[in-house]
């Protein structure tokens, strides 16, 4: 992911500075007095020196997926890590050095979330699976790194200016449960006198587009008749209604700019999806 992250930023040079791989060297090197003294030719030097979790992104509840045979899986929802890069410039002008950076810091502001076509390997493959962005935070005052001066005191190097930039990735911890849905679930009740305990039941289904099932309908309100019982669906579709009791009841579907519906429910039922 790492690798794939560095050629991703290779190809954001490259392509929206633009920088010419003949003309600049785009290293990821430690930017060292070993490694400075063996350049021929200008360099940008993006070296990462922190890896650390972003809690602000941290989300402890889980996923509930369908995999469409009548199962769920039950995943952790992935954790967010930050990535730390010290962006330098290494010219024989200084004022080369301070174009050089300004260009790639212009650049760099422009893009706060990385542009999907650029993103290289597993990095783009975990992206479009969790349908998450890559943000950038660059050159702010509340860093990582509060003291630039030991870092080039750490490098046994010359103190220089600097870019600091931190890039936030997903990492899919891969870490799932497959088990049964549960569409229905039924409370019981003790009676107030002798008798049979009273049962309320909760039903879970989705709303989708009359014969596109892989379109779900957000914003629907669904009710039973009757009972005064209604709920929106989600950004998924998905609704729950609860303190049913047992037998045949109707329900009723509202979708803007669409006719009312009314669809006959069995519960409990094998399945309670509606197409509207």
């Amino acid at each position: 992911m790492i690798t794939d992250l560095d050629e991703t930023l290779k190809q954001l040079l490259i392509q929206r500075v633009p920088l010419d791989p003949a003309e600049v060297e785009i290293a990821f090197d430690l930017p060292d007095r070993e490694w400075t003294a063996s350049l021929t030719k200008p360099a940008l030097n993006l070296y990462l020196y922190d890896i650390r979790e972003n809690r602000d992104f941290r989300e402890a509840d889980w996923v509930v997926e369908r995999n469409g045979n009548k199962t769920g899986s039950r995943r952790r929802r992935p954790v967010r890590i930050d990535l730390a890069y010290m962006i330098t410039a290494w010219t024989k002008a200084v004022e080369d050095q301070h174009r050089l950076l300004w260009h790639t810091l212009a650049t760099l502001l422009r893009h706060p979330v990385l542009p999907e076509e650029l993103l290289q390997g597993e990095l783009r493959a975990v992206v479009e699976r969790l349908e998450l962005d890559v943000h950038m935070d660059t050159a702010q005052p509340d860093g990582i790194m509060k003291n630039p001066a030991d870092y080039w005191s750490a490098l046994d190097n010359e103190l220089r200016p600097g870019i600091n930039c931190v890039i936030t990735v997903p990492l899919d911890l891969d870490l799932a449960l497959t088990m049964p849905l549960v569409l229905t679930k039924v409370l019981r009740f003790p009676p107030p006198l002798e008798g049979m305990p009273e049962e309320l039941v909760q039903v879970a289904g989705m709303v989708t587009a009359k014969g596109r099932p892989e379109q779900p309908i957000a914003g629907a309100m669904v009710s039973i008749k009757g009972r005064g019982l209604e709920t929106i669906t989600d950004e998924g579709g998905r609704y729950t209604l609860m303190g049913i009791p047992r037998g045949k009841h109707t329900l009723r579907v509202v979708v803007t700019g669409q006719p009312e519906r009314e669809v006959g429910l069995d519960v409990p039922s094998a399945t309670y999806d509606l197409e509207i």
